[in-house]
């Protein structure tokens, strides 16, 4: 049975979605998350680039749903494989 998603991914539009996705899954990934999430808040903050990078910013709107993502892909990571498939 497939899980309804969530209210917060219903307010998100899907193009930014896809781009929040992606940047969660590359945090999650990396060996040092968190100096890559604080490289890209830096590259945020030096291209000012807001409309496209802003739910890197702890105000903004969308922020919640970054959260939830790299916290999702994390543990996905982390995961068993073996536990997955029971």
């Amino acid at each position: 049975m497939m899980e309804a998603p969530s209210t917060l991914e219903q307010r998100v539009p899907a193009e930014e979605r896809h781009r929040i996705e992606r940047v969660a899954r590359f945090v999650a990934r990396d060996r040092d998350g968190d100096l890559a999430e604080a490289l890209l808040r830096r590259l945020l903050r030096i291209t000012r680039n807001g409309r496209r990078w802003g739910f890197l910013a702890n105000d903004h709107p969308l922020h919640p749903y970054y959260l939830q993502q790299k916290v999702s892909e994390q543990c996905r990571i982390l995961r068993p494989r073996h536990a997955a498939d029971r």
